[in-house]
């Protein structure tokens, strides 16, 4: 049985199709990337299923119970941080704990959460939250979400404007929660992160999911390549087409080849040298998530 699943839901704003038709659900245990260009319907979505919008059609099931809008049981056992996190300049880090536990019948145990969440330590301390870094208060934002001992989280752009470091250690903490158990659903542009995350992967665009698999099977469904940079890349590229292989100019000064049967780098470079070419740079690329998302949005008529 799914933790959440959406069942054709809908929602217009004015003449504005913001979801339409939208079907897709998140497994018990499981991190889901929900990903898509800007107003591609990711953060009204989000807000659909957290209770915070009304939606016009359609159901949102979150365990086992019905979602609407701002009045629902079922969001009890649901955490979330869409964009920034509510946090009052004035408030500690502890103070924020004792705050949000109290909306709240059985909390997680602050100390506990704290310390799992890395926010007991003397950064936080007695400091003002209107002295945290970016990374801290993100940080905190997610101390909030699991306040109430969710079985799921949902996430949108938690790495935001954050360092390299504290992008590490963010991934790290959900890593650790979803081993423990809890699901996630996360929204971010940083596609890189979320290949490294997410379990799934759902695509929406222009208010339709348009691809629902999981990160293995939709990254497996992306080739991989040959890259070849010579000395007259135009000549490089009809010597790949008259062997018969799948190429292209890439946008980096390169031929892309597909990696087929009887296709590989080794290959490339003894039909380059055959024609008389210099190899300047030969490589293997393996899947990327940005690219594939690239391809697949460019296949439904749009980029990202």
């Amino acid at each position: 049985m799914s933790l959440l699943e959406l069942r054709h839901v809908s929602k217009k704003f004015g003449s504005y199709q913001a979801l339409d038709d939208v079907s897709f659900s998140v497994e018990p245990g499981r991190i889901v990337g929900l990903i898509g260009p800007n107003g591609a319907g990711k953060s009204t979505a989000m807000r659909a299923m957290t209770g915070l919008m009304r939606f016009d059609s359609g159901d949102i099931i979150f365990d086992g119970q019905p979602v609407k809008f701002s009045k629902t049981k079922a969001l009890s056992k649901m955490g979330n941080l869409i964009e920034y996190p509510s946090i009052y300049p004035n408030f500690t880090a502890l103070d924020h704990m004792k705050y949000y536990a109290m909306d709240s019948d059985d909390p997680e145990d602050i100390q506990e959460l704290m310390k799992l969440t890395g926010i007991d330590g003397p950064n936080f301390g007695k400091r003002k939250a209107k002295h945290f870094s970016l990374g801290m208060k993100q940080r905190l934002g997610i101390a909030i979400a699991l306040i109430r001992k969710p079985k799921l989280v949902i996430l949108d752009e938690p790495m935001n404007g954050l360092d390299p470091q504290s992008v590490r250690e963010i991934r790290s903490l959900i890593q650790e929660l979803a081993q423990k158990g809890i699901s996630f659903l996360i929204s971010s542009h940083l596609l890189d992160e979320l290949q490294r995350l997410a379990d799934d992967v759902v695509i929406i665009n222009k208010g339709k999911i348009i691809r629902r698999a999981t990160m293995k099977d939709f990254l497996s469904e992306d080739k991989a390549e040959v890259k070849v940079k010579t000395s007259d890349n135009q000549a490089m590229l009809k010597v790949a087409e008259e062997a018969g292989w799948n190429a292209k100019l890439g946008d980096n000064d390169q031929v892309l080849i597909t990696v087929e049967e009887g296709v590989n780098a080794q290959a490339v470079l003894a039909k380059a040298t055959e024609a008389k070419l210099d190899v300047l740079d030969i490589q293997t690329g393996t899947a990327n998530l940005e690219e594939h998302l690239l391809e697949v949005l460019s296949e439904k008529g749009t980029r990202a």
